[in-house]
């Protein structure tokens, strides 16, 4: 096979190169992220999404029910456990082609198995069940001269959550501590940063921008939307169990029932941008 079919798909402004894993070429790896997602000279993408269906999919997934498997190669080679808006496309892209015989299914992730439904226009998913690694308790990261004060979130995948409030005044932009973040030694797996603002008129809803592991700030991280209700309600800075969450890129609902046995779900598009096949080297 010369070549690599793939359609470029988008969640909330946070895009993909998206293939199936049996139409890969020969040699293509999470390295081959690199050159995909590079917005000079590839298809340009902050990740690439594989989907094993029918002939790569394995007899344990299926004998687990689910239909496919997502896997996220990240911007710089790296994957990633779980990705909320990857998986909204998935969803969309295995309905599109005629794959998704239902509108309630399950798809396998790094992070375990995610029921996901087709809602109208709307993709709901499931994200994982959240944990706490740390407890409830703000883990306090040195940055420079000031002391960044959040909550630690696994989806699946790691999370550092900070509140606007609670950051100093003097504290430059998200894009300027971020990456230092990213890396620092309190993660052994890095981490996903993200910095949210809870509207003081309506405590349903939040604001946030995000810096993702391996990526550099996208404009929406599904995952780091789920990550940040967890962390306001947990602190009691929202209230019920259905966020706003407003990104760069648009907006997404969270609902979790504030049980940590139950899963988070989010609620919001994904959309088809075009298809083609990369002639390139991987």
């Amino acid at each position: 096979m010369t070549g690599l079919p793939f359609t470029k798909m988008e969640g909330c402004g946070n895009d993909f190169v998206v293939a199936y894993r049996h139409k890969l070429p020969e040699g293509a790896a999470p390295s081959s992220a690199q050159v995909l997602c590079d917005r000079a000279d590839g298809v340009g993408a902050d990740g690439v999404l594989v989907i094993d269906w029918g002939p790569s999919l394995s007899e344990a997934d299926q004998r687990a029910g689910a239909i496919a498997r997502m896997t996220v190669w990240n911007a710089d080679g790296s994957i990633a456990e779980m990705c909320g808006n990857g998986l909204r496309c998935v969803v969309r892209r295995l309905s599109e082609d005629g794959k998704l015989t239902e509108t309630d299914t399950i798809i396998m992730t790094g992070a375990g198995p995610m029921p996901v439904a087709l809602r109208g226009n709307m993709i709901r998913v499931a994200t994982g069940r959240p944990t706490l690694p740390s407890g409830n308790t703000p883990l306090r990261v040195q940055w420079n001269e000031h002391t960044l004060e959040g909550l630690v979130v696994s989806m699946g995948n790691p999370h550092f959550v900070l509140f606007e409030q609670d950051l100093p005044d003097e504290l430059p932009d998200l894009t300027v501590w971020g990456p230092d973040l990213e890396l620092d030694a309190a993660f052994p797996q890095r981490t996903n940063v993200e910095w949210a603002h809870v509207h003081t008129a309506n405590r349903g809803q939040v604001r946030m921008r995000v810096w993702e592991r391996g990526v550099g700030e996208t404009q929406a991280c599904g995952s780091g939307a789920c990550a940040v209700a967890v962390a306001a309600r947990v602190w009691g800075r929202i209230q019920g169990e259905s966020t706003r969450v407003e990104l760069p890129g648009g907006v997404l609902q969270v609902d979790w029932s504030g049980d940590f046995n139950d899963f988070v779900f989010i609620e919001g598009p994904a959309n088809t941008v075009f298809t083609d096949k990369w002639e390139g080297l991987l």
